[in-house]
């Protein structure tokens, strides 16, 4: 007997039959979302067991498996795409899940729909929200959440594309005078605004009078180790630590600096490319500096455990929408593939160039 019942619902002027269950819609897919939670687990580690694990799908054919038990076999591998990995992930894509009930709960007159019957309207919820006017990255956000937890994929739907080269309006609308020491300390560091906001004192190294390591726990539990050189950045430092240390704080910034509702994200693409053009500059100024930049950016690789991939002696070209854009706001086309894998390792934590570029030094 099917424990779910139909029920009729006017909409639109249109009597239309839709399907109910015993909890709410908002309850199940939170529990199923909850279920995919898998904090504290790196998704670079299990590509690579799944990429073994697919190599040795090869010989199944010969060993007498049909094409659909090997087709279900391969999508089993591929399971960490149906996985959370951080807590910032799970709690946006919640977020979402509860504007989506909301919206069919008003639509339906009902918070019990089941999920075979809400599936049916992701489509027109997006819909709904580009008529909106919002941007392509909070779209493309809120589809991402909705496929993960109905374990559909993004291409299936009609959505806006997400381009990585573009500024906003004013990238500085919400800067406080609260927030001036928050902002420098951004600038000068470049961390995300949540490990602004757990930065203590001793996580701070100096190298030298112009070296200092801040190490972090960043994005996805990474083990980070942001390098920041030049004197004015460890002055800087040095002078926030001591106000830290007379204020009896073990944390860099207070309480309230750490909560400031402040650009720090235009704060970090900022440093990014202040870092850029520094490298840059240096190895212009004496070329035999890029063999120790792409030496320290193998030693980076190596310790992170990862493989260096890209051709550092191949420049990084903007093509299509990207270049119109990058264009149209005054900034280059053409990137020193050096100097923007050094800022992705040691400023912004990435493992590739396309992301810092399009993303901090397009802005």
């Amino acid at each position: 007997m099917n424990k779910f019942k139909r029920v009729e619902r006017i909409i639109e002027g249109k009597i239309i039959e839709i399907e109910i269950g015993h909890n709410t819609l908002q309850y199940v897919l939170t529990k199923r979302l909850t279920g995919m939670r898998f904090f504290g687990t790196k998704k670079h580690k299990l590509k690579i067991k799944n990429s073994i694990r697919r190599a040795n799908t090869k010989n199944l054919k010969h060993k007498g498996f049909s094409d659909e038990e090997i087709e279900k076999f391969l999508d089993e591998i591929v399971i960490y795409k149906w996985r959370i990995f951080t807590e910032s992930s799970f709690n946006r894509y919640l977020k979402v899940i509860k504007r989506f009930c909301k919206y069919l709960a008003a639509k339906f007159q009902t918070s019990h729909l089941t999920m075979f019957e809400a599936e049916k309207y992701i489509q027109e919820y997006i819909d709904v929200r580009e008529a909106r006017g919002l941007s392509a990255d909070t779209l493309n956000t809120d589809l991402s959440a909705l496929c993960k937890v109905f374990g559909r994929r993004t291409i299936e739907f009609r959505h806006p594309p997400r381009h990585g080269a573009h500024l906003k309006n004013d990238p500085t609308k919400y800067n406080t005078e609260t927030g001036e020491t928050t902002r420098d300390v951004g600038l000068t560091t470049g961390l995300r605004r949540r490990e602004l906001g757990h930065l203590k004192v001793d996580d701070i190294k100096f190298i030298d009078f112009e070296t200092v390591h801040i190490f972090s726990v960043g994005k996805g539990g990474k083990h980070n180790r942001t390098v920041l050189k030049g004197i004015v950045a460890v002055e800087k430092l040095k002078e926030y630590i001591s106000r830290a240390e007379k204020m009896n704080n073990d944390f860099l910034l207070t309480k309230a600096e750490a909560h400031v509702p402040d650009g720090l994200h235009y704060c970090r693409a900022m440093c990014a490319q202040i870092t850029y053009n520094a490298v840059l500059q240096e190895m212009e100024n004496n070329p035999a500096k890029r063999a120790k930049y792409i030496q320290e950016i193998k030693d980076e690789f190596k310790r992170c455990e990862r493989k260096l991939k890209e051709n550092l002696d191949k420049v990084y070209r903007l093509r299509g929408y990207n270049r119109e854009a990058a264009l149209s706001i005054g900034k280059p086309i053409v990137y020193d593939r050096v100097a923007a894998m050094y800022v992705s390792l040691f400023i912004l934590h990435h493992f590739r160039t396309n992301t810092t570029i399009l993303h901090y030094l397009v802005k």
